[in-house]
């Protein structure tokens, strides 16, 4: 027995408390069971007759809802939940009860399988801690150890992945493999490398490339680059008269009447116009579905270079009299009868396989007759709407009411357009006050003849706040000029692009409804999540144009670009000049208060670099972004660059880590951009968990399927015959947005041809040296694939390139000539250079490359 003292007393207590425990819980037990005995029937009753009542996709879309409420993303909720699947005696159970368990089972699924990313904050820490420690990681014991200090990391990101995919790991580069990368060279295997350097691609403002006798014309048509072309606006006008008067009027092409009459400034004769076409393009037309009687009619008629396949073998020859009748036309053009399926292309021959064209959207008649509609495609640009924007006959009630509170001077208008805001700002005040001194009337709406905006019937539903964007773990394409038009952007989508947004945007120029610019906002239905990039630096005129998209435009978010380098746009005060000093962050700070102010349905976000200057000490990204949330900004993206580094150098991956730190206790999501190129890439900037995702844009643009790359975690060697298919799908779509008349197969060839001057730059996985891998800073050699068709896609020749385009587009125009708009096309005389300086240094027994 122990004594009595402080020590025994205790240990006695401890002890009876202990016994006293253990017999309550076997009272406990024996209730239980005897319950559970006696409700046993009842429970089976009631359990199959609520099994019976409960639908499972109630269950399921509660389920995800519990997990998504929790901070999960909502892309790891929906694989979490179909890898876990409901057992029969789950079935059995009642609703509430079947809810528990699916979002229990889903629970641990995201824990143990889900990336770190798609997790939420608050488990971030232990989850990584619990996997490194089931890994056998060393970062386990200093997690456990106490407490996540700024300094006490357990492991960075870097070695993390290292650890998560320790058994992927290739065989070790060799020496001379080793030496290439030192030299910026790309190692290729030896037996693919050219003893003799790549054709370089002659300067685009002495040399334009060109296929015509005369090599007159530009990049494309309407080009007004005059550094680039050297021809000025006035011969750029002159030609494209010349031009219209030798294209056939859309309306007779169509079989309607010209409302012009006899000053028309195009062609009405049409059996002159049918001799002098060109051949039609091999295949269906994209506008018609599988033609025979039931087929949609194209909307371009016989301007349509598929014109031979809208006539049917048995209706030839009534199409034949109608037009001998019209035009005194002795015979039938040839540019009309039907064409093959596939080129006479010997490279097409071998590859039938890509010509495999599945059913296409068809589109209808722009009710103004100015080209063609698709009912597949959204924000189009009404003549209502640019005649509402050239007057100034727009209202911006919510931008002007914020632009007074900030006390903020509207400079974007002219005089004449300032005198009358003002004369309707008194005429508003007026009505106003004679409301108040007579009876009230009830007020009708302002209407806008004609014009189809989000407040139409049938429209987007009214909202006053922006419903946010979960952008974590979402693949997101970054807005990219030129080439990041929507043909591109659907076969982003195809590849596995979870977000998409538009081409840079000038906001002046959206203001003054100039339709080129308006034009770069349309959407495709295929885009679940698209965006709206826009540029401008002054908060009066930000402002307008919030409003403007927010009521006008299908998109999910708006983004501003306070990073954009280009000269003309930092002279305007926009761009990266916000980043330069004390006033343009003053002014950034300004721009995204009025704008989000003024946007009650689409959230806002920025894009923007680590600074002006290329000076560490000049950086202020890590100053901006904890203050971006509280000014009203959703989301930000952070290219790791400055403006004056431009596209030089690798992005700094570790600033952009200080700066999602820096942003975290605001609340802000960090998109992390630059020198993504492989799903190694993307989980290696991934895996600190600090960032929502990465943006990927040179990495699309070179190789798209780095999409699936990162979807599928894996590397793909992908065959020339598929890289030759999404040129295919790009033409497709291509001729669906721009039209299939001569312009619009001209514009889709000239977009297809600046794509190329990127797509050339991929080397196949299969051509590398074991253990090596493809990075955006690494210059590749000369080589040659492993067949023609993959060396007629290295090739850095604009005639390789055209040669390509005209497998899908037929041959040019006589005036159509190339100049690459980028100069994307350096990079070949980069590698030259620096194959030169690598065969300088080599030991004599070495061979080149």
């Amino acid at each position: 027995p122990m004594g009595t003292g402080p020590r025994g007393g205790k240990k006695v207590r401890e002890a009876a408390e202990v016994a006293a425990a253990e017999t309550a819980a076997v009272k406990r037990q024996k209730v239980g069971a005897e319950v559970g005995a006696s409700v046993a029937v009842t429970t089976g009753v009631l359990g199959s007759a609520a099994a019976a009542g409960v639908d499972p996709e109630d269950v399921e879309r509660k389920s995800r809802q519990m997990l998504e409420k929790k901070g999960f993303a909502a892309a790891a909720v929906g694989r979490a939940l179909a890898a876990v699947r409901p057992s029969a005696a789950d079935t059995m159970e009642s609703f509430n009860e079947q809810k528990r368990r699916r979002t229990a089972a889903g629970n641990d699924w995201l824990v143990a399988h889900a990336d770190l990313w798609e997790l939420p904050k608050e488990m971030l820490e232990e989850v990584k801690a619990a996997r490194l420690h089931k890994r056998g990681g060393a970062g386990a014991g200093a997690s456990a150890g106490g407490g996540s200090g700024g300094g006490e990391r357990e492991e960075d990101g870097v070695a993390f992945v290292k650890a998560l995919h320790k058994d992927d790991a290739g065989p070790e580069l060799s020496a001379r493999a080793r030496k290439l990368i030192s030299k910026g060279l790309l190692p290729i295997a030896e037996k693919h490398v050219l003893r003799t350097g790549p054709t370089e691609i002659a300067d685009a403002s002495s040399a334009p490339h060109s296929h015509s006798a005369t090599g007159a014309g530009a990049a494309g048509t309407g080009a007004q680059d005059r550094q680039r072309t050297g021809k000025s606006l006035r011969l750029q006008r002159l030609e494209k008269a010349e031009r219209l008067a030798h294209d056939l009027c859309p309306h007779l092409a169509s079989e309607r009447e010209c409302p012009h009459g006899d000053w028309c400034r195009r062609l009405h004769d049409v059996a002159g116009y049918l001799r002098a076409k060109q051949e039609d393009i091999p295949g269906p037309c994209p506008f018609t579905r599988g033609g025979g009687a039931d087929a949609e009619p194209c909307p371009f008629g016989t301007r349509c270079r598929f014109l031979g396949a809208h006539i049917a073998s048995d209706e030839r020859n009534t199409a034949t009299d109608e037009v001998r009748c019209t035009n005194d036309s002795t015979s039938y053009p040839p540019s009309a009868k039907p064409t093959p399926a596939t080129p006479a292309d010997p490279i097409a021959v071998a590859h039938p396989e890509v010509w495999a064209r599945g059913e296409v959207t068809g589109g209808s008649a722009s009710p103004t007759g100015g080209g063609v509609q698709l009912a597949h495609e959204t924000n189009i640009f009404t003549d209502a709407l640019q005649r509402d924007l050239a007057h100034n006959a727009y209202p911006m009630l919510r931008s002007d009411a914020i632009l007074r509170r900030m006390d903020v001077p509207v400079k974007c208008l002219s005089y004449a357009q300032v005198d009358t805001q003002k004369s309707r700002r008194l005429q508003y005040i007026e009505s106003r006050a004679q409301d108040a001194t007579c009876a009230p009337v009830p007020r009708t709406p302002m209407k806008r003849s004609g014009m189809l905006g989000s407040r139409e019937p049938g429209g987007r539903e009214p909202r006053n706040t922006p419903v946010p964007v979960d952008f974590r773990g979402q693949l997101y394409v970054a807005p990219l000029t030129t080439v990041g038009n929507l043909p591109f952007r659907r076969v982003c989508v195809a590849m596995g692009a979870d977000v998409t947004i538009s081409e840079m945007a000038m906001a002046s120029n959206l203001l003054k409804g100039d339709r080129g610019e308006w034009a770069l906002l349309r959407r495709h239905k295929s885009e679940r999540c698209f965006g709206v990039q826009v540029c401008g630096g002054w908060p009066d005129l930000m402002s307008r144009c919030g409003e403007l998209l927010d009521n006008e435009v299908d998109c999910r978010f708006v983004d501003i670009n306070m990073g954009c380098p280009i000269d003309g746009v930092c002279a305007k005060g926009a761009g990266s000049t916000l980043l330069r000093d004390e006033t343009g962050l003053a002014r950034m700070q300004a721009v995204v208060r009025a704008m989000s102010g003024t946007m009650a349905r689409t959230p806002l976000t920025i894009k923007v670099r680590m600074g002006y200057d290329d000076d560490p000490a000049k950086y202020v990204a890590h100053e901006v972004l904890p203050l971006a949330r509280a000014w009203g900004a959703a989301a930000a993206t952070l290219h790791g660059r400055t403006r004056q580094q431009r596209y030089s150098r690798l992005a700094d991956w570790s600033y952009i880590e200080r700066c999602a730190d820096a942003a975290t206790p605001s609340g802000l999501p960090l998109i992390g951009n630059g020198d993504v190129f492989s799903w190694h890439d993307y989980e290696q900037h991934m895996s600190s968990g600090r960032l929502a995702t990465c943006m990927i844009g040179r990495g699309a643009l070179i190789k798209p399927w780095v999409l699936t790359e990162i979807k599928e975690k894996r590397v793909w060697d992908i065959s020339a015959s598929e890289r030759l298919g999404i040129f295919r799908d790009f033409a497709q779509h291509g001729l669906e947005h721009w039209g299939a008349d001569e312009k619009g197969v001209e514009t889709t060839r000239r977009f297809m041809l600046e794509w190329m001057t990127y797509t050339h730059r991929y080397v196949p996985v299969g051509l590398l040296e074991d253990g090596a891998a493809q990075h955006m800073h690494l210059r590749p050699m000369a080589y040659r694939g492993r067949n023609e068709l993959e060396t007629l896609l290295a090739s850095d020749a604009v005639e390789d390139w055209m040669r390509i385009a005209e497998m899908f587009l037929g041959k040019p125009g006589p005036s159509f000539s190339f100049v690459p708009k980028h100069k994307s096309n350096s990079y070949s005389s980069e590698s030259a250079a620096a194959l030169a300086a690598w065969a300088g240094d080599a030991d004599g027994g070495e061979q080149n490359g």
